[in-house]
């Protein structure tokens, strides 16, 4: 896992990076990672509790895990806030610091729409990355959650293997973590679709890479 200081969604792309393959980021880089995103969550204001994203990530766009493209900043914010919150919960000790900046995050995210369901706009993608924090167990009603949002999610399925409004390969990443069986009767809609794009597969790079194991992965599940 390496610290991006430009840019937090590098960052963040990082420490998903490790978590997918199934490395363990060293104490080195997990302290390394802790101090520098604590540094960057607002403490007052509007925002929060939210993490905030650099200007080179404003200016150039963020890029979800799997590769799809976020449109608003308002989705960059809501996303790496999640993300960010979920490394924290997932690999850094809980000292008072870390859980006081989890508090903030949780109530933050949880004062955001999509929370409860919204999938308008882009709180269809910022619901996938608040329902990986949920899967990582950070609070004590996480099951019902998910639960509540694979609801909804099933409610958008388009007849061909994915979801209208919802980012086909975020959703799987999302997907794959849940163990719910709502989460596998999800990926089992999803397999005639996951089957297709194998069979049509191109050219390799760092996300068609992720996408293509993803694939895989949700295949054998």
């Amino acid at each position: 896992m390496v610290v991006h200081t430009e840019s937090l969604a590098k960052t963040v792309d990082s420490l998903n990076a490790d978590l997918f393959s199934g490395r363990t980021p060293t104490e080195v880089e997990v302290e390394a990672f802790a101090s520098w995103v604590l540094g960057r969550q607002w403490t007052a204001g509007r925002f929060a509790g939210a993490f905030a994203p650099t200007e080179g990530d404003l200016k150039a766009g963020v890029r979800l895990f799997t590769g799809e493209l976020l449109k608003t900043q308002l989705a960059a914010r809501n996303i790496l806030t999640a993300e960010v919150a979920r490394g924290l919960f997932l690999l850094v000790p809980a000292t008072p610091g870390v859980r006081e900046a989890l508090e903030r995050a949780n109530q933050w995210l949880l004062g955001m729409c999509f929370a409860d369901s919204c999938v308008l706009g882009e709180c269809a993608q910022s619901t996938l990355g608040w329902m990986r924090y949920l899967a990582a167990g950070a609070l004590d009603d996480a099951e019902g959650r998910l639960e509540a949002h694979l609801q909804v999610l099933s409610q958008y399925r388009d007849g061909r293997g994915r979801w209208k409004r919802f980012p086909f390969y975020y959703t799987l990443l999302a997907l794959s973590e849940i163990t719910l069986p709502a989460a596998v009767a999800e990926m089992q809609y999803a397999a005639p679709a996951c089957e297709r794009s194998l069979r049509r597969w191109g050219t390799e790079g760092r996300f068609t890479s992720r996408q293509k194991v993803l694939l895989e992965r949700v295949l054998a599940a």
